[in-house]
């Protein structure tokens, strides 16, 4: 019986291994159908997280508020004042935004995401769209205030009553406006009434 030497055996067993075939082939190289939605979901969740901790990180005030109940017309009409205000309004998912909140000095907010939350995103003036979402809660009755947050401070429902109080900044101009033309005009009527006074003396 002839030996059959170690190198030789390691040479037939080479030459004997199988081929994958094509749809083990295409199960190792390709993911299913149902992986590529889950990669799908995945890399999609991972955008809104990024896009909200964006919206998050430009945000000089955050409000937080239930919007169970509300209308379609009344979401969109909202929308509009609050855009108007120089914000942004969207109706979130909970889980997602937790995440967002999570490693930032908001994640104290995240207690707060708890059934149909809108959250206002204010870039621009920090009051105006505080002012316009009370203006637009003394109308819609189902829009409750849970929380917000300013300058490194959690609010409470209490203290964002008080800040739609505070004049905003277009209200600013306008006293700012008013205080400064007053003397304005006095000054051009005393200039009138000097000239109107020269041109009646009569000619030396």
């Amino acid at each position: 019986m002839a030996t059959v030497l170690p190198a030789e055996t390691d040479k037939r067993k080479i030459v004997n291994i199988k081929p994958f075939s094509v749809s083990c082939r295409k199960r190792f190289f390709y993911p299913s159908p149902r992986e590529v939605k889950i990669l799908k979901d995945i890399s999609k969740k991972e955008a809104y997280v990024k896009e909200f901790k964006d919206k998050l990180g430009k945000s000089q005030v955050v409000v937080v508020a239930g919007c169970e109940g509300l209308k379609v017309s009344e979401v969109t009409s909202l929308r509009k004042s609050v855009r108007e205000a120089g914000a942004e309004m969207r109706v979130v998912k909970n889980t997602l935004l937790r995440r967002a909140l999570h490693e930032t000095p908001m994640k104290d907010l995240e207690n707060q995401l708890v059934g149909n939350v809108a959250v206002t995103f204010g870039y621009d003036d920090p009051i105006a769209p505080v002012k316009a979402l009370f203006e637009f809660a003394d109308k819609a009755k189902k829009f409750q205030f849970k929380a917000g947050f300013m300058d490194g401070e959690l609010l409470d429902v209490d203290k964002l009553t008080a800040i739609s109080k505070i004049p905003g900044k277009k209200e600013l101009y306008s006293m700012l406006a008013s205080a400064v033309q007053g003397p304005i005009r006095k000054f051009a009527c005393a200039i009138d009434a000097l000239r109107k006074k020269r041109e009646e003396a009569p000619a030396a």
